[in-house]
C-alpha cells in the first residue's frame, strides 16, 4: 500500500515529468502502430494480388507454339484437377465422325470433326452470339452430360438437318504418333444419337477450321465407357485459385511430369508442357514483398531504439531527482523498495501514454485488435527494460554523497 501511495504523490508531486513520460510513450506507440500499419497495408495488398491479378495458364506442345488441337494425357490432367489449385478449366475433346455406314478405311475423307468442350471461349472461328438454340437451350448445355450437340451451319446444309432432329453418327477415336500428329488411322467407339438444339455460323469457310458438331465434354468423355479405347484432351485452359500459390502450382506439375516450354525443342502435338500468364503478378508481388521485407528487416533496430529511449528519457529524468531518491532511502526504504516505487511509476505513466497512442492511432490506421495489443505488450517490455538498466544505475548511488553534495 506504501509502494502505491508513494507513486502517486511522486506522480502529483512531478507533473511536467510525469507528462513529459506520457508524451514520449504516446508518441513512440503512435509511431509503432503507424509502422505496423505500413507493414499490415503491404500483406493485404499482397493477399489481394492474388484476387485482382488472375494467373492463367494452359497445355501446350513442347515448343508453345499450340495449345488446341493436341493429344493431352487425360490421367495428368485428372491429376492437376486433384491438385485444387487451379479453377474455371476450359478443356476440349477431339473425336472424329461420319454418318453411319459412309467410312472406310480408303474413303477417310468422309470423317470430320466431333468435339466436346465446356466453353465456347476455346473455338477462336466463332463467338457465343453465333449461336442459335431452339427453346429452353442455350450454352449453359456445356456445362451438362446431355446427348445434344450443335451444328455447324454449313453441314446442316448439305446434309439436310434441321433444328431439334437426331442426329446419329459413328464416332472415331484418332491414333497417334510419337509426335502428337494423327495417324492415317482411327478407332472406332461406338454409334452416338444426339439432339440437335442449335446451328452455328463460322467466321472461316474452311472446312478443317471449325468442328461440325459440338457437344459438352462431359457427354464426349462417355461415348468413351465401357470400350476400351483411350481418350485424350485436346485442350485445357485454366485459372489459378490462388495467384500466390504459383510457385506450390509449378512444383506440383512438375511432379505430375509437366514441362516448361522450349522452342528449340521442335513441333510436336503432344500436350505435356505448360504455359503460365504470370508476368505481370511476379512483377507486382515482387515489388510488395521487397517493400514488405524492408519493412520488417527494420523491427529489431526499431525496438532496440525503443529501449534506448526507454534508457536514455528515464535516466535523464530520473536522475534530477536524485536527491530525492536519497533523502528516501536515508529514512529507511530499502534499495529494491526504491527501486520498485520508481519502476513501477514509470511504467504507469508508460502505460498511460501507450494506450493514448493507440487511441489516437485508431483515427489514423486501421489495424487489428490483436495487432495493437502485440504492439502495445512489445513496447511495454522493451521500454522497460531500458528503464529498468537506468534505474539499476542510478541505484547506485552514494546517499553521504548526494546529500552532502546538495548541503
Amino acid at each position: 500500500m506504501f509502494v502505491f501511495h508513494a507513486i502517486q504523490k511522486n506522480i502529483s508531486r512531478h507533473r511536467k515529468k510525469s507528462f513529459l513520460s506520457v508524451l514520449i510513450s504516446c508518441m513512440i506507440v503512435l509511431f509503432l502502430l503507424l509502422y505496423m500499419g505500413n507493414i499490415e497495408k503491404n500483406q493485404a495488398q499482397l493477399l489481394r494480388l492474388g484476387r485482382t491479378i488472375p494467373v492463367t495458364g494452359s497445355i501446350c506442345n513442347m515448343d508453345g507454339s499450340q495449345d488446341v488441337g493436341l493429344q493431352i494425357d487425360f490421367g495428368m490432367l485428372k491429376k492437376m484437377r486433384n491438385t485444387g489449385l487451379v479453377k474455371d478449366e476450359v478443356t476440349a475433346m477431339e473425336i472424329w465422325a461420319a454418318l453411319p455406314g459412309t467410312y472406310s478405311e480408303s474413303a477417310m475423307g468422309i470423317l470430320f470433326r466431333f468435339e466436346g468442350t465446356n466453353s465456347f471461349s476455346i473455338f477462336s472461328s466463332f463467338a457465343p452470339e453465333d449461336v442459335s438454340y431452339i427453346d429452353n437451350y442455350d450454352e449453359s448445355f456445356l456445362k451438362g452430360s446431355e446427348a445434344v450437340c450443335i451444328v455447324r451451319d454449313r453441314f446442316m446444309r448439305e446434309q439436310n438437318i434441321k433444328l431439334g432432329d437426331e442426329l446419329e453418327v459413328e464416332a472415331y477415336a484418332p491414333k497417334y504418333d510419337d509426335e502428337g500428329q494423327i495417324i492415317d488411322d482411327f478407332e472406332k467407339i461406338g454409334l452416338v444419337k444426339m439432339k440437335v438444339i442449335g446451328s452455328y455460323k463460322s467466321k472461316t469457310q474452311s472446312r478443317n477450321e471449325a468442328p461440325y458438331i459440338i457437344s459438352s465434354d462431359k457427354f464426349v468423355e462417355s461415348i468413351y465407357e465401357g470400350t476400351n479405347v483411350k481418350s485424350y484432351a485436346s485442350a485445357a485452359r485454366f485459372t489459378l485459385r490462388d495467384s500466390l500459390k504459383i510457385n506450390e502450382f509449378k512444383d506440383e506439375m512438375e511432379k505430375i511430369g509437366f514441362l516448361p516450354t522450349n522452342m528449340r525443342s521442335g513441333f510436336s502435338r503432344v500436350g505435356k508442357a505448360l504455359t503460365i500468364n504470370d508476368e505481370t503478378f511476379i512483377m507486382s508481388a515482387t515489388q510488395l514483398t521487397e517493400s514488405l521485407n524492408m519493412l520488417k528487416s527494420f523491427a529489431p533496430l526499431i525496438f532496440i531504439i525503443v529501449a534506448a529511449i526507454g534508457f536514455i528519457s528515464s535516466y535523464l529524468l530520473m536522475q534530477s531527482r536524485q536527491h530525492e531518491f536519497a533523502i528516501m532511502r536515508s529514512l529507511g526504504t530499502s534499495k529494491e523498495k526504491c527501486f520498485r516505487i520508481i519502476f513501477l511509476e514509470s511504467m504507469i505513466l508508460a502505460l498511460l501514454g501507450s494506450i493514448i497512442g493507440a487511441f489516437v492511432s485508431g483515427f489514423i490506421v486501421n489495424l487489428m485488435f490483436k495487432t495493437t495489443v502485440t504492439v502495445l505488450a512489445v513496447f511495454l517490455i522493451f521500454y522497460m527494460m531500458g528503464t529498468a538498466i537506468a534505474l539499476l544505475l542510478l541505484n547506485r548511488f552514494s546517499v553521504m554523497a548526494v546529500l552532502s553534495k546538495t548541503d
